[in-house]
């Protein structure tokens, strides 16, 4: 059974399919998971406030 797994020379048109898909969702779970990492880095993380009041604000005249 393994040499038959290490040799894609002789998998069928199915074997192919099933490998294909794992491999997307093998795929697809990582990068599901780096967002997920980077959204929950990003929350965490302290933003600054942006300063509102009008004497403030860039490019206002007074």
């Amino acid at each position: 059974m393994l040499e038959t797994w290490l040799s894609p020379d002789s998998w069928t048109h199915e074997q192919w399919l099933v490998f294909s898909i794992l491999g997307f969702v093998v795929v697809a779970v990582i990068f599901v998971a780096y967002r997920l990492y980077k959204i929950m880095r990003s929350v965490s993380t302290k933003r600054e406030l942006p300063v509102l009041r009008p004497g403030k604000r860039a490019g206002s005249r007074r």
